[in-house]
């Protein structure tokens, strides 16, 4: 579905249009309107110029996200094909949920489902960001969608290329020059895949002299059979999703190269995207194994399903040595998450409350919520201990799996740093959601 910029007045012969009303008032059959509750949509009218539908008039933008997506839905059932939506104060959330909601995923059907294919707001307050946004949902959206036969380490680095086209940097790295830079984990990770490892680095160039670096760092493994300490079946079902961080990256990426003209003066962001499949062969690292990171620590392999830490570890590192002044890492890094917060909610962790603050804000304002966890620095003792190595990548106890994993992140970050752990968040229903694009873009904009 496309959103239509311009004035409402263009799109009076829509299919579906949605019109704003106050609890209780007239202006359409009085028991829909009486029975009408915040973020529902009901049809009040039907006719040969079109139908219409009626909603109370969104408080917050949560309603308004809500009424959107029900609108949505609403003009699927009646199989409505262009939409308008009168102004209110959320329009641009309105929006935005409703396209997300009406974008369906047709690449690997025979035949498209049917569905609305155009989208009219008016008074929207930001049109150029909006549609700056949705490009970036869409991009994240397809590569988590995408199977793993079409999408490995290779291909996600040769999506990752389109961002040239809209003004970004693109650098690949292949694994001899993953293994020159030292990244041991990346390396071991990919190293029972066919395809090997990649490294993909966008950047979005600063205006004028360079006097901050944010480097976001997304998770990209394309998929996880577990390793050796491989997954059972249900488990390793939706691991396509495995690269939900990279795609969120990267789809933060394409949105800010299209509103690059507002990042703050000085400001270069760089994207640092560490891409593997985990498979099972002769060359595959095994529990026990050990392998030097780029910073230089040595890791021991104890679960070979623990492997997303293993490789944004590297990413980190490379990222602190080449200058980042701030690093964001996205992930869907932990199970553990999961039965902590559920799908809606990630687990965010930080180092530095300043940056953990305005991660904050920056996701209640794009509707995505994040929970602050603690950083509880005892827990690590159970990485350090009945090693060899300077680390253990897991000790095999679920209980706080999530605070080890990122404190096992910490270790190789040495800038000011959060994490954002988004297992359950990048597909729902079976449909990728583009998770943390929004959250990422108002960060990245509001400094």
């Amino acid at each position: 579905m496309q959103l239509v910029m311009g004035p409402l007045e263009g799109a009076q012969a829509a299919d579906l249009t949605l019109t704003f009303v106050t609890p209780g008032a007239a202006g359409g059959p009085e028991r829909l309107t009486r029975d009408l509750k915040p973020g529902k949509v009901a049809l009040l009218s039907r006719g040969e110029s079109g139908d219409v539908a009626a909603a109370l008039i969104p408080e917050d933008a949560g309603q308004a996200r809500e009424v959107g997506a029900a609108f949505v839905k609403l003009a699927t059932d009646l199989g409505a094909a262009s939409l308008a939506v009168e102004a209110s104060e959320y329009g641009d959330a309105l929006a935005l949920a409703a396209l997300a909601a009406g974008r369906k995923d047709a690449r690997y059907r025979e035949k498209a489902r049917p569905g609305p294919t155009s989208l009219t707001v008016g008074g929207l307050a930001d049109a150029a960001r909006l549609d700056a946004l949705t490009a970036g949902v869409q991009f994240a959206r397809d590569l988590v969608n995408a199977p793993a036969n079409v999408l490995n380490p290779a291909t996600l680095a040769r999506e990752a290329r389109r961002l040239e086209g809209h003004g970004a940097d693109v650098d690949i790295w292949d694994s001899t020059e993953i293994e020159a830079r030292g990244m041991g984990l990346l390396a071991a990770v990919a190293a029972g895949s066919a395809t090997g490892p990649r490294l993909i680095r966008v950047t979005l160039p600063a205006r004028g002299e360079v006097t901050r670096v944010v480097a976001l760092v997304g998770k990209g493994v394309t998929f996880d059979t577990g390793g050796y300490s491989i997954k059972p079946a249900a488990g390793m079902a939706p691991m396509k999703n495995d690269m939900g961080g990279a795609a969120t990256v990267l789809g933060a990426m394409r949105a800010l190269a299209a509103l690059r003209g507002r990042l703050p003066e000085g400001l270069e962001v760089r994207a640092y995207v560490p891409a593997a499949e985990n498979m099972v062969g002769p060359h595959a690292m095994r529990p026990g194994d050990i392998y030097r990171a780029a910073n230089g620590k040595t890791v021991e392999v104890v679960n070979t399903d623990a492997e997303g830490r293993l490789i944004l570890a590297d990413a980190l590192a490379v990222a602190c040595d080449e200058g980042a002044t701030e690093i964001v890492d996205v992930a869907t890094l932990t199970g553990a998450k999961m039965i902590a917060l559920g799908s809606d909610i990630a687990g965010l962790f930080s180092s530095d409350a300043d940056l953990a603050a305005r991660l904050k804000a920056s996701a209640e304002a794009a509707g995505e919520y994040v929970w602050e966890l603690p950083l509880h620095a005892p827990y690590l003792r159970a990485f350090q201990k009945e090693t060899l190595a300077d680390l253990r990548n897991s000790d095999l106890v679920p209980q706080g799996g999530s605070i080890k994993a990122a404190l096992f992140l910490q270790e190789f970050v040495t800038r000011p740093w959060a994490h954002l752990d988004i297992a359950g968040n990048a597909q729902k229903d079976g449909e990728a959601t583009g998770w943390g694009v929004g959250t990422l873009v108002g960060y990245v904009l509001n400094g």
